[in-house]
Protein backbone atom coordinates (compact mmCIF):
# COMPACT_ATOMS: atom_id res chain seq x y z
CA UNK A 1 0.00 0.00 0.00
CA UNK A 2 1.42 3.19 -0.49
CA UNK A 3 0.04 7.07 0.29
CA UNK A 4 1.68 10.42 -0.70
CA UNK A 5 1.83 13.01 1.84
CA UNK A 6 0.30 15.81 -0.31
CA UNK A 7 -2.09 16.42 -3.79
CA UNK A 8 -0.46 19.72 -4.59
CA UNK A 9 2.69 20.10 -2.96
CA UNK A 10 0.91 21.86 0.31
CA UNK A 11 0.18 19.46 3.52
CA UNK A 12 -0.08 20.15 7.13
CA UNK A 13 -1.13 17.63 10.05
CA UNK A 14 -4.90 17.61 10.41
CA UNK A 15 -6.04 19.56 13.25
CA UNK A 16 -7.61 16.20 14.58
CA UNK A 17 -4.39 14.39 14.46
CA UNK A 18 -3.26 17.21 17.45
CA UNK A 19 -6.08 16.21 19.04
CA UNK A 20 -5.79 12.63 18.82
CA UNK A 21 -2.38 12.58 19.73
CA UNK A 22 -2.85 14.73 22.65
CA UNK A 23 -5.85 12.07 23.37
CA UNK A 24 -3.78 9.37 23.37
CA UNK A 25 -0.46 10.90 25.15
CA UNK A 26 -1.94 9.49 28.17
CA UNK A 27 -1.03 6.18 27.32
CA UNK A 28 2.43 7.26 27.78
CA UNK A 29 2.40 6.69 31.43
CA UNK A 30 0.84 3.30 31.66
CA UNK A 31 3.60 1.30 29.62
CA UNK A 32 6.20 0.70 32.53
CA UNK A 33 6.50 -1.97 34.47
CA UNK A 34 7.97 -2.42 38.00
CA UNK A 35 10.59 -5.23 36.95
CA UNK A 36 14.49 -3.98 37.42
CA UNK A 37 17.40 -5.56 36.07
CA UNK A 38 19.40 -7.17 38.33
CA UNK A 39 21.47 -9.70 36.96
CA UNK A 40 24.72 -9.50 35.30
CA UNK A 41 23.06 -10.71 32.15
CA UNK A 42 20.64 -8.71 31.50
CA UNK A 43 17.71 -10.55 33.22
CA UNK A 44 15.16 -9.00 34.69
CA UNK A 45 14.10 -9.51 38.59
CA UNK A 46 10.42 -11.13 37.44
CA UNK A 47 7.19 -9.43 38.18
CA UNK A 48 5.82 -13.04 39.07
CA UNK A 49 6.24 -16.66 38.93
CA UNK A 50 10.60 -15.92 39.00
CA UNK A 51 11.27 -19.26 39.21
CA UNK A 52 9.78 -20.31 35.83
CA UNK A 53 12.38 -21.49 33.09
CA UNK A 54 12.85 -18.81 29.72
CA UNK A 55 11.28 -19.21 26.67
CA UNK A 56 11.64 -18.35 23.24
CA UNK A 57 9.19 -18.25 20.19
CA UNK A 58 9.25 -16.75 16.81
CA UNK A 59 6.03 -15.92 15.55
CA UNK A 60 5.92 -15.34 11.77
CA UNK A 61 2.83 -14.09 10.57
CA UNK A 62 2.38 -11.79 13.17
CA UNK A 63 2.11 -8.54 11.41
CA UNK A 64 -1.05 -7.72 9.35
CA UNK A 65 -0.58 -4.62 7.94
CA UNK A 66 2.73 -3.45 6.48
CA UNK A 67 2.79 -0.07 4.35
CA UNK A 68 5.50 2.58 2.52
CA UNK A 69 4.59 5.91 2.40
CA UNK A 70 6.19 8.48 0.76
CA UNK A 71 6.36 12.11 1.34
CA UNK A 72 7.97 12.85 4.58
CA UNK A 73 9.03 15.07 6.66
CA UNK A 74 5.68 17.09 5.60
CA UNK A 75 6.58 19.71 3.35
CA UNK A 76 7.54 22.67 5.84
CA UNK A 77 7.99 20.93 8.96
CA UNK A 78 11.66 20.05 8.97
CA UNK A 79 14.40 22.99 8.67
CA UNK A 80 17.04 20.38 8.80
CA UNK A 81 17.30 20.62 4.69
CA UNK A 82 20.10 19.43 2.29
CA UNK A 83 20.99 20.73 -1.50
CA UNK A 84 22.08 17.34 -3.15
CA UNK A 85 23.67 16.84 -6.62
CA UNK A 86 23.88 13.16 -7.80
CA UNK A 87 23.42 13.16 -11.51
CA UNK A 88 19.97 11.75 -12.19
CA UNK A 89 19.84 9.82 -9.20
CA UNK A 90 19.38 12.94 -7.08
CA UNK A 91 18.77 16.63 -7.34
CA UNK A 92 17.31 18.21 -4.61
CA UNK A 93 17.18 22.26 -4.09
CA UNK A 94 15.84 24.39 -1.01
CA UNK A 95 13.51 27.72 -1.71
CA UNK A 96 14.08 30.10 0.90
CA UNK A 97 10.97 32.76 1.21
CA UNK A 98 11.56 36.44 2.18
CA UNK A 99 8.26 38.01 1.69
CA UNK A 100 8.95 41.24 4.20
CA UNK A 101 11.50 43.68 2.92
CA UNK A 102 12.70 46.67 4.58
CA UNK A 103 11.63 50.04 3.25
CA UNK A 104 13.21 52.69 5.27
CA UNK A 105 16.36 52.94 7.87
CA UNK A 106 17.30 55.88 10.15
CA UNK A 107 20.50 57.25 10.45
CA UNK A 108 21.78 57.26 13.45
CA UNK A 109 20.63 60.47 15.20
CA UNK A 110 18.19 61.22 12.90
CA UNK A 111 14.37 61.70 14.09
CA UNK A 112 12.96 60.42 10.92
CA UNK A 113 12.95 56.98 8.65
CA UNK A 114 14.64 57.47 4.78
CA UNK A 115 13.84 55.32 1.72
CA UNK A 116 15.78 52.92 1.31
CA UNK A 117 17.57 53.87 -2.25
CA UNK A 118 20.78 51.96 -2.24
CA UNK A 119 21.46 48.24 -2.10
CA UNK A 120 24.97 47.17 -2.02
CA UNK A 121 26.88 44.06 -0.78
CA UNK A 122 23.59 41.92 -0.44
CA UNK A 123 25.01 38.89 0.96
CA UNK A 124 22.92 35.18 1.60
CA UNK A 125 24.23 33.70 4.68
CA UNK A 126 23.80 30.05 5.71
CA UNK A 127 24.91 27.65 8.44
CA UNK A 128 25.73 23.86 6.51
CA UNK A 129 26.67 20.71 8.75
CA UNK A 130 30.13 20.30 7.90
CA UNK A 131 30.12 16.58 8.64
CA UNK A 132 27.98 15.48 5.57
CA UNK A 133 30.38 17.55 3.17
CA UNK A 134 33.55 15.66 2.19
CA UNK A 135 34.11 16.95 -1.25
CA UNK A 136 37.47 17.21 -2.91
CA UNK A 137 36.51 19.24 -5.53
CA UNK A 138 35.08 22.34 -5.92
CA UNK A 139 31.41 23.33 -4.90
CA UNK A 140 29.11 25.99 -6.78
CA UNK A 141 26.05 27.09 -5.52
CA UNK A 142 23.82 29.37 -6.89
CA UNK A 143 20.91 31.55 -5.99
CA UNK A 144 17.43 31.75 -8.34
CA UNK A 145 14.56 34.21 -8.51
CA UNK A 146 11.59 31.96 -7.89
CA UNK A 147 8.76 34.21 -6.93
CA UNK A 148 5.90 33.67 -9.16
CA UNK A 149 2.24 34.26 -8.81
CA UNK A 150 1.37 30.76 -9.40
CA UNK A 151 1.28 27.89 -6.85
CA UNK A 152 5.07 27.79 -6.29
CA UNK A 153 5.34 24.70 -3.57
CA UNK A 154 5.19 22.57 -5.96
CA UNK A 155 7.79 21.28 -8.63
CA UNK A 156 6.22 21.56 -11.66
CA UNK A 157 5.68 25.37 -10.95
CA UNK A 158 9.37 26.36 -9.82
CA UNK A 159 11.74 24.21 -11.58
CA UNK A 160 11.55 25.81 -14.73
CA UNK A 161 12.23 29.01 -12.76
CA UNK A 162 15.81 27.78 -12.06
CA UNK A 163 17.67 29.59 -15.69
CA UNK A 164 19.96 31.64 -16.43
CA UNK A 165 17.77 35.17 -16.90
CA UNK A 166 16.80 35.07 -13.05
CA UNK A 167 19.90 34.02 -12.07
CA UNK A 168 20.66 36.00 -8.78
CA UNK A 169 23.96 34.97 -7.53
CA UNK A 170 26.64 32.29 -8.00
CA UNK A 171 29.79 31.36 -5.98
CA UNK A 172 32.43 28.37 -6.23
CA UNK A 173 33.63 27.27 -2.86
CA UNK A 174 36.68 25.85 -2.87
CA UNK A 175 36.70 22.39 -0.55
CA UNK A 176 39.08 24.14 1.86
CA UNK A 177 36.28 27.25 2.33
CA UNK A 178 33.19 25.04 2.68
CA UNK A 179 33.32 25.86 6.56
CA UNK A 180 30.64 25.98 8.98
CA UNK A 181 29.20 29.38 7.39
CA UNK A 182 28.56 30.07 4.01
CA UNK A 183 28.12 33.54 2.34
CA UNK A 184 26.45 34.09 -0.81
CA UNK A 185 26.77 37.44 -2.73
CA UNK A 186 23.37 38.07 -4.90
CA UNK A 187 22.54 41.15 -7.31
CA UNK A 188 22.34 44.71 -5.47
CA UNK A 189 19.96 45.89 -8.15
CA UNK A 190 17.75 42.98 -8.09
CA UNK A 191 17.07 42.81 -4.13
CA UNK A 192 16.75 47.43 -4.54
CA UNK A 193 14.01 46.33 -7.30
CA UNK A 194 11.86 44.63 -5.12
CA UNK A 195 12.42 46.51 -2.32
CA UNK A 196 11.41 49.93 -4.44
CA UNK A 197 8.71 47.28 -6.12
CA UNK A 198 7.20 46.63 -2.45
CA UNK A 199 7.66 43.23 -3.67
CA UNK A 200 9.06 40.17 -1.96
CA UNK A 201 11.95 37.93 -1.95
CA UNK A 202 12.00 34.19 -2.54
CA UNK A 203 15.55 32.40 -3.74
CA UNK A 204 15.26 29.13 -4.76
CA UNK A 205 18.98 27.90 -3.83
CA UNK A 206 20.54 24.89 -6.26
CA UNK A 207 24.48 22.87 -5.73
CA UNK A 208 26.72 21.92 -8.53
CA UNK A 209 30.16 20.33 -8.55
CA UNK A 210 31.77 17.69 -10.73
CA UNK A 211 31.04 14.67 -8.33
CA UNK A 212 28.15 13.79 -6.18
CA UNK A 213 28.08 16.18 -3.35
CA UNK A 214 25.65 16.56 -0.25
CA UNK A 215 25.33 20.57 1.60
CA UNK A 216 23.09 20.28 4.92
CA UNK A 217 21.55 23.60 5.93
CA UNK A 218 21.55 23.96 9.36
CA UNK A 219 18.32 25.68 9.20
CA UNK A 220 16.84 25.15 13.10
CA UNK A 221 20.39 26.52 14.60
CA UNK A 222 21.09 29.24 12.17
CA UNK A 223 18.34 29.81 9.59
CA UNK A 224 19.53 31.52 6.21
CA UNK A 225 18.90 35.28 5.93
CA UNK A 226 20.26 38.36 3.59
CA UNK A 227 22.52 40.57 4.36
CA UNK A 228 23.18 44.03 2.78
CA UNK A 229 23.77 47.60 3.64
CA UNK A 230 21.28 50.19 2.49
CA UNK A 231 23.60 53.21 3.02
CA UNK A 232 27.26 54.70 2.18
CA UNK A 233 27.17 56.35 5.28
CA UNK A 234 29.32 53.37 7.49
CA UNK A 235 28.04 55.02 10.30
CA UNK A 236 24.21 53.43 9.45
CA UNK A 237 24.77 49.39 10.26
CA UNK A 238 23.74 46.69 7.85
CA UNK A 239 20.33 45.33 7.51
CA UNK A 240 19.28 42.34 7.79
CA UNK A 241 16.26 40.26 6.70
CA UNK A 242 14.99 37.41 8.29
CA UNK A 243 12.58 34.11 6.65
CA UNK A 244 9.18 35.01 6.38
CA UNK A 245 6.34 33.53 4.26
CA UNK A 246 2.97 35.31 4.19
CA UNK A 247 1.05 33.16 1.71
CA UNK A 248 -1.42 31.05 2.16
CA UNK A 249 -3.01 34.36 3.62
CA UNK A 250 -5.27 32.11 4.77
CA UNK A 251 -3.45 29.86 7.25
CA UNK A 252 -1.02 32.09 9.34
CA UNK A 253 0.54 27.97 10.79
CA UNK A 254 0.97 26.62 7.05
CA UNK A 255 2.52 29.83 5.96
CA UNK A 256 4.99 30.00 8.32
CA UNK A 257 5.92 26.23 7.85
CA UNK A 258 7.00 27.15 4.10
CA UNK A 259 9.40 29.48 5.04
CA UNK A 260 11.91 27.07 3.96
CA UNK A 261 11.37 23.92 1.85
CA UNK A 262 12.83 21.69 -0.27
CA UNK A 263 12.13 20.94 -3.90
CA UNK A 264 12.84 17.69 -5.25
CA UNK A 265 13.71 17.59 -9.54
CA UNK A 266 15.08 14.70 -10.03
CA UNK A 267 15.33 11.08 -8.06
CA UNK A 268 11.98 10.63 -6.54
CA UNK A 269 11.39 6.54 -6.69
CA UNK A 270 8.10 5.41 -6.46
CA UNK A 271 6.92 3.80 -3.06
CA UNK A 272 8.36 0.78 -2.78
CA UNK A 273 6.21 -1.95 -4.13
CA UNK A 274 5.46 -5.79 -3.09
CA UNK A 275 7.55 -7.64 -1.38
CA UNK A 276 9.93 -4.47 -0.42
CA UNK A 277 9.55 -2.05 2.33
CA UNK A 278 11.47 1.31 2.05
CA UNK A 279 12.73 3.95 5.23
CA UNK A 280 14.04 7.49 3.83
CA UNK A 281 15.25 8.17 0.46
CA UNK A 282 14.84 11.07 -1.31
CA UNK A 283 10.63 10.34 -2.01
CA UNK A 284 10.73 10.18 2.15
CA UNK A 285 9.52 6.93 2.75
CA UNK A 286 8.45 5.73 5.87
CA UNK A 287 7.25 1.67 7.05
CA UNK A 288 4.20 1.62 9.19
CA UNK A 289 3.99 -2.44 10.88
CA UNK A 290 0.86 -3.36 12.14
CA UNK A 291 0.97 -6.48 14.66
CA UNK A 292 -1.65 -9.08 15.57
CA UNK A 293 -0.38 -10.68 18.48
CA UNK A 294 -1.79 -14.03 19.96
CA UNK A 295 -2.68 -13.57 23.46
CA UNK A 296 -0.99 -16.52 24.04
CA UNK A 297 1.78 -14.31 23.19
CA UNK A 298 1.60 -11.28 24.71
CA UNK A 299 -0.60 -11.49 27.40
CA UNK A 300 -0.30 -13.95 29.34
CA UNK A 301 3.57 -13.80 29.87
CA UNK A 302 6.23 -11.98 31.48
CA UNK A 303 8.29 -10.56 28.43
CA UNK A 304 12.03 -10.71 28.94
CA UNK A 305 13.16 -9.76 25.76
CA UNK A 306 11.18 -8.95 22.23
CA UNK A 307 12.99 -8.26 18.72
CA UNK A 308 11.57 -7.23 15.34
CA UNK A 309 13.74 -8.99 12.83
CA UNK A 310 13.92 -7.71 9.54
CA UNK A 311 16.38 -8.80 6.22
CA UNK A 312 17.72 -5.71 4.71
CA UNK A 313 17.77 -5.31 0.80
CA UNK A 314 20.52 -4.00 -1.57
CA UNK A 315 19.09 0.14 -2.29
CA UNK A 316 16.76 0.33 -5.59
CA UNK A 317 18.92 3.92 -6.20
CA UNK A 318 22.43 4.38 -6.05
CA UNK A 319 21.84 7.82 -4.40
CA UNK A 320 23.33 8.38 -0.96
CA UNK A 321 23.97 3.88 -1.00
CA UNK A 322 26.96 3.94 1.19
CA UNK A 323 26.05 7.05 3.15
CA UNK A 324 25.05 5.95 6.95
CA UNK A 325 21.39 6.08 7.83
CA UNK A 326 20.18 5.51 11.20
CA UNK A 327 16.76 3.83 11.24
CA UNK A 328 14.12 5.23 14.16
CA UNK A 329 10.99 2.71 15.01
CA UNK A 330 8.87 4.78 17.20
CA UNK A 331 5.37 3.08 18.60
CA UNK A 332 1.86 4.43 17.46
CA UNK A 333 0.30 6.37 19.87
CA UNK A 334 -3.48 6.01 18.48
CA UNK A 335 -6.65 4.10 19.46
CA UNK A 336 -8.30 1.49 16.71
CA UNK A 337 -10.68 3.74 15.36
CA UNK A 338 -8.21 5.80 14.21
CA UNK A 339 -7.34 3.53 10.21
CA UNK A 340 -5.88 6.03 8.13
CA UNK A 341 -2.49 4.35 7.89
CA UNK A 342 -1.13 7.75 6.26
CA UNK A 343 -2.45 9.90 9.85
CA UNK A 344 -1.70 6.51 12.01
CA UNK A 345 2.11 7.22 10.65
CA UNK A 346 2.55 10.48 11.78
CA UNK A 347 0.40 9.91 15.74
CA UNK A 348 3.82 8.73 17.04
CA UNK A 349 5.48 8.47 20.63
CA UNK A 350 8.63 10.79 20.84
CA UNK A 351 12.20 9.04 20.71
CA UNK A 352 13.39 7.80 24.21
CA UNK A 353 10.29 7.82 26.90
CA UNK A 354 8.64 4.58 27.78
CA UNK A 355 8.24 3.56 24.37
CA UNK A 356 11.13 3.92 23.50
CA UNK A 357 13.22 1.43 21.08
CA UNK A 358 16.23 1.08 19.55
CA UNK A 359 17.92 2.25 16.62
CA UNK A 360 20.11 1.16 14.10
CA UNK A 361 22.78 2.95 12.06
CA UNK A 362 22.97 1.25 8.66
CA UNK A 363 24.35 1.22 5.30
CA UNK A 364 21.59 0.62 2.46
CA UNK A 365 24.05 -0.79 0.41
CA UNK A 366 24.35 -3.90 2.94
CA UNK A 367 21.89 -6.73 3.34
CA UNK A 368 21.14 -9.18 5.84
CA UNK A 369 19.03 -9.91 9.07
CA UNK A 370 18.31 -6.69 11.15
CA UNK A 371 17.15 -6.94 14.55
CA UNK A 372 15.75 -4.10 16.85
CA UNK A 373 15.16 -4.02 20.17
CA UNK A 374 11.07 -3.20 21.22
CA UNK A 375 11.10 -4.87 24.86
CA UNK A 376 9.91 -1.82 26.67
CA UNK A 377 6.65 -0.66 23.73
CA UNK A 378 6.03 -5.10 23.75
CA UNK A 379 5.72 -4.62 27.89
CA UNK A 380 3.59 -1.07 27.22
CA UNK A 381 1.38 -2.71 24.90
CA UNK A 382 0.29 -5.32 27.73
CA UNK A 383 -1.54 -3.28 29.82
CA UNK A 384 -2.85 -1.12 27.30
CA UNK A 385 -4.88 -3.88 25.16
CA UNK A 386 -6.12 -3.04 21.47
CA UNK A 387 -8.66 -0.89 21.98
CA UNK A 388 -6.69 1.96 23.81
CA UNK A 389 -3.82 1.68 21.29
CA UNK A 390 -2.95 -0.11 18.15
CA UNK A 391 -0.15 -2.60 18.58
CA UNK A 392 2.63 -0.60 15.78
CA UNK A 393 5.47 0.81 14.85
CA UNK A 394 6.76 3.08 12.30
CA UNK A 395 9.98 3.28 10.89
CA UNK A 396 11.82 6.03 9.78
CA UNK A 397 15.00 7.66 9.23
CA UNK A 398 16.70 10.10 11.33
CA UNK A 399 18.34 11.76 7.96
CA UNK A 400 14.66 12.12 6.33
CA UNK A 401 14.53 15.00 4.07
CA UNK A 402 18.16 15.39 4.19
CA UNK A 403 20.28 12.23 2.88
CA UNK A 404 19.30 10.34 -0.10
CA UNK A 405 20.12 7.03 1.15
CA UNK A 406 17.04 4.67 1.53
CA UNK A 407 16.71 1.64 3.40
CA UNK A 408 15.23 -1.73 1.78
CA UNK A 409 13.87 -4.64 3.62
CA UNK A 410 11.31 -7.75 3.16
CA UNK A 411 7.95 -6.95 3.43
CA UNK A 412 4.92 -10.03 4.54
CA UNK A 413 5.21 -10.53 0.80
CA UNK A 414 8.64 -11.52 0.51
CA UNK A 415 10.04 -15.26 1.22
CA UNK A 416 8.75 -16.83 4.05
CA UNK A 417 12.65 -16.97 5.55
CA UNK A 418 12.79 -13.43 5.05
CA UNK A 419 9.80 -11.66 5.87
CA UNK A 420 9.48 -9.63 8.91
CA UNK A 421 9.04 -11.72 12.38
CA UNK A 422 8.62 -11.13 16.08
CA UNK A 423 11.14 -12.75 18.21
CA UNK A 424 9.97 -13.02 21.79
CA UNK A 425 11.93 -14.38 25.05
CA UNK A 426 8.97 -14.85 27.94
CA UNK A 427 8.38 -16.41 31.17
CA UNK A 428 4.69 -18.19 31.21
CA UNK A 429 2.65 -17.17 33.61
CA UNK A 430 0.98 -19.83 36.03
CA UNK A 431 -1.95 -21.44 33.60
CA UNK A 432 -1.16 -19.59 30.79
CA UNK A 433 1.78 -19.66 28.06
CA UNK A 434 2.51 -19.89 24.90
CA UNK A 435 1.22 -23.59 22.98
Amino acid sequence: MTRPATTDGVSAVPERITRLALGAAFLVALGACSEQVTGSLGCPELCSDQSANLRDTVLTAVVAVDSTLVGFPILGTSRELSLVSRGDTADVRVVARFDTLPGVFRVPGATTDSSIRVVDSATVIFRIDTVFIRSTVPVTIEAFDVDTTAVDSIPATLLPLFRADRLLGSRTYQPSELTDTLRLPISNAALLGKITARARLRLGLRVRAAQSVTVRLAGTQFAPRVRLRVSADTAVPPDTITLRSKTPADDASIASSLALYPIVAAGTLPAATSPRLAVGGIAGARTYLQFVIPGSALDSVQIIRATLQLTQLTPRSAAGSRDTITLISRAVIAGARVTDVFTLSQLLAPVGGLFGVDTLRLVPVDTGVREIEIIRVARAWQPLGTSNTLRALVLSSLQEGSSPGELNFVSTEGPDAQRPRLRITYVPRRGFGIP
